[in-house]
C-alpha cells in the first residue's frame, strides 16, 4: 500500500510540476459475486476505477482491516503506546518481555534487590561537569563498595523469552511479530561514575555476569569483561545460550513458567579464571541505572495486519480479485480506495533540495472505505 502511494506521488512530480490541482474523489465501486459460501470457496470482488491507489483486507487472519496501521493510526489517531499496552496488543502465545524505565517510578519497584546493601532512588546529574543537565533524571542507585561480587536481583514478573521456547526468526516472522528478530538480551542502561582517571581517556574495565533461575532452577552464570565509563551506556548480554543450556540440563521443567529472577553481578568472580576480580577487573563507588529491559515487546506482538495491494483500474474499466476463505466465519472484506491530489506548493516549490523535500505530507489525500460482509459456512 506504501510503495502504490510513493510511486502515485511520484508520478504526480513528474508529470505535474507546473500546476497545482485539488484533490478529486469519486465513488468506488465495489461488489462480490457472492456473499455466502462454504469453506474452500472462492469469491470474486470487482472493484471500479477512479482511485489512485486501492487495497483489500479480506478480514480473515492477518488480514483485517481493523487491526490494519490506517484504521489504528491514520484513521483512529492511536499512538504507539496505545497501540502496544492498551489498544492493539494482539500477543503472541506464551512470550512475555519485562521492562523498566526509572524516572517512571516514585519509589524503588519491588521487583529490584541488593545483596550488599539498600537500593536507591536517586535523582540528579550523573556527573557534576554536566553543566547542560542533560543527565539530570531518575536513576536507581546501588553502592558498590568493595571490589568483592556485588548481586543484583531483579524479579522480572516471569517473563518468558523466545530462546525458552526454542522460537527462531522464522517462527517468530511466522507468528508475525511486529520485530522477527529473536531478542533474548537483558539490556541495562548504566552508568558507574565514579573512579575514573581524568587523564586516561579510556574507562574502568569491570568483570560483570548474569544468571537466570527458571522454574525454580538456576542456570550457570555468563561472565563478560565490559569497560564501563561516567555517562549511561547500554550493555547488553545474549541469554541464548544459557536458556538452551538450561532447557536442555532440565528437559522435565516448565519453560513456560518463565523467569523466576535474573542475577546481575558487579565484580562478578569467574572461578575458572585467577584474580579477575581483583582490583584490576573491579569497580568501587556508585552505580546509577536508568532502564532494564529483558527481551522485547516488538517480540512478542503482532504487526498491523496488511492488504493485498491491487493494480491500479484505468477509467471505465473494473478489476477482478479472487479470493479463497478456507475457515469458516464471518468475514469483512475491506476496500480501501486512495486519491491523491497533486502537489501543495510553498516557497520555491522543488527549485531547492528536490529529492529530499518529496514528502507525502505536501500531496493531499483522502481514503474511501467499503465493506461487504463474507460468510463461510
Amino acid at each position: 500500500m506504501k510503495r502504490i502511494i510513493i510511486f502515485t506521488l511520484i508520478a504526480f512530480t513528474l508529470t505535474n510540476c507546473q500546476k497545482e490541482g485539488n484533490l478529486e474523489v469519486v465513488d468506488i465501486s465495489y461488489t462480490a459475486d457472492k456473499q455466502t459460501i462454504k469453506a474452500g470457496e472462492s469469491v470474486v470482488f470487482s472493484i471500479g476505477s477512479g482511485a489512485d491507489a486501492s487495497s483489500i483486507y479480506t478480514g480473515d487472519i492477518n488480514k483485517d482491516f481493523s487491526k490494519s496501521r490506517i484504521a489504528l493510526v491514520e484513521l483512529k489517531g492511536y499512538n504507539d503506546t496505545e497501540l502496544k499496552n492498551t489498544i492493539f496488543a494482539s500477543r503472541l502465545p506464551d512470550l512475555k518481555e519485562f521492562y523498566n524505565y526509572i524516572p517512571n517510578f516514585t519509589t524503588v519497584p519491588a521487583s529490584y534487590s541488593f545483596d550488599k546493601g539498600p537500593i536507591k532512588l536517586y535523582q540528579g546529574k550523573l556527573v557534576s561537569f554536566d553543566v547542560a543537565n542533560s543527565t539530570q533524571s531518575t536513576y536507581l542507585q546501588l553502592d558498590v563498595n568493595t571490589t568483592e561480587p556485588h548481586r543484583l536481583t531483579i524479579k522480572p514478573d516471569n517473563a518468558v523469552l523466545p530462546g525458552l521456547l526454542n522460537f527462531t526468526n522464522v517462527q517468530l516472522a511466522a507468528l508475525g511479530a511486529v520485530n522477527t528478530v529473536v531478542n533474548n538480551n537483558l539490556s541495562l542502561s548504566l552508568s558507574f561514575p565514579d573512579g575514573h582517571d581524568p587523564n586516561v581517556q579510556t574507562g574502568i574495565a569491570v568483570k560483570l555476569g548474569v544468571q537466570a533461575v527458571i522454574d525454580g532452577k538456576e542456570t550457570t552464570i555468563s561472565y563478560s569483561i565490559n569497560t564501563v565509563r561516567e555517562l549511561l551506556t547500554t550493555i547488553n548480554f545474549n541469554l541464548t545460550t544459557l536458556l538452551t543450556a538450561w532447557r536442555t540440563a532440565n528437559p522435565t521443567l516448565n519453560p513456560k513458567k518463565g523467569i523466576d529472577e535474573l542475577r546481575f553481578f558487579i565484580n562478578a568472580d569467574d572461578p575458572t579464571v585467577t584474580d579477575d576480580n581483583g582490583d584490576l577487573l573491579a569497580y568501587k563507588g556508585r552505580v546509577f541505572i536508568q532502564e532494564v529491559a529483558i527481551g522485547s515487546i516488538q517480540n512478542n506482538i503482532k504487526s498491523f495486519d496488511i492488504g493485498v495491494a491491487l493494480p491500479f483500474v484505468n477509467a471505465g474499466r473494473t478489476h477482478k480479485y479472487a479470493y479463497k476463505y478456507t475457515t469458516p466465519g464471518v468475514y469483512k472484506a475491506t476496500l480501501v480506495s486512495t486519491f491523491t491530489g497533486r502537489k501543495q506548493y510553498s516557497g520555491d516549490g522543488y527549485r531547492t533540495g528536490r529529492a529530499d523535500e518529496i514528502l507525502s505530507s505536501e500531496y493531499p489525500f483522502e481514503r474511501q472505505v467499503k465493506e461487504i460482509t463474507i460468510t463461510v459456512q
